[in-house]
């Protein structure tokens, strides 16, 4: 009798371990919030206007899928090597940054399905289009390279370069500056970026053509709350279908037209 007990015991204790892992889609529900962790100042994915006001691919995506669950979405500034601590920590459900699926990072994390295909550039002053033509050429000694940290790309430079330097930054406007000032002789950074960052400063910038390498973008969110990563990737295939995914990706990556929102 006491066996019987103690294994119903266990069957229930089973039960609500399960519960409880798959309780982070209601509890979004009940709070009537999804915190979302990112980096402002990632054009074309996430920005901040003058007003404060978030603009960019991401926010779109997150704001419908917010709509879908029928909460709120709040929207946390952080550093970018700060975004995995405060997911672990659950200071949000997920994070997001035009983000590369790595195998260290899926060592940490869950990643949703892959939001768009990208890679990393290369890009320098328009002075220098001549003397640099690859990675190789840029590899000398006083040569400095500018990444933004905890980018890929970071990851990428130091296992592929052995005399230039690597200079690091907070912010993807810090590491322009220093290319557009000369303190950098280039940086590395996600080819929409680079595409961006040379239509806004033209016949300042040069882009190799020959990428870094080449990446898939997803979200990221915590292991244990795979009902809420099904519930992301189940609104994502349906965001495709309905042609807002397409609609999203002409207006803030392929154009430049979101650009007008940073003026409101």
């Amino acid at each position: 009798m006491i066996k019987k007990i103690i294994f119903y015991a266990l069957i229930m204790f089973s039960f609500n371990l399960n519960a409880l892992e798959k309780s982070i889609l209601s509890e979004i529900k009940d709070n009537g919030e999804l915190r979302v962790c990112t980096t402002a100042g990632y054009a074309p994915f996430e920005v901040k206007t003058s007003k404060g006001k978030w603009v960019g691919f991401d926010i779109k995506m997150f704001e419908e899928f917010s709509k879908k669950l029928g909460v709120k979405l709040s929207l946390i500034d952080i550093r970018w090597e700060g975004v995995f601590p405060a997911l672990l920590s659950k200071k949000c459900e997920f994070i997001t940054g035009g983000m590369s699926i790595t195998e260290e990072r899926k060592k940490v994390i869950h990643f949703s399905d892959i939001i768009y295909k990208s890679g990393n550039s290369i890009v320098i002053s328009s002075k220098e289009e001549k003397k640099y033509k690859n990675i190789k050429d840029l590899d000398q000694k006083n040569v400095k390279i500018a990444v933004k940290t905890g980018n890929t790309s970071d990851f990428v430079l130091q296992k592929t370069l052995k005399n230039a330097k690597i200079l690091r930054f907070d912010t993807n406007a810090d590491m322009l500056t220093a290319v557009l000032k000369g303190r950098a002789d280039a940086f590395v950074q996600d080819s929409i970026y680079a595409f961006m960052a040379s239509n806004e400063n033209k016949g300042k910038l040069y882009i190799i053509p020959e990428k870094l390498n080449y990446e898939d973008l997803a979200v990221g969110i915590r292991k244990q709350d795979e009902d809420l990563l099904k519930e992301f990737n189940s609104f994502f295939a349906d965001w495709k279908k309905s042609g807002g995914y397409a609609e999203a990706v002409q207006y803030y990556i392929e154009s430049d037209k979101w650009m007008e929102e940073l003026k409101r």
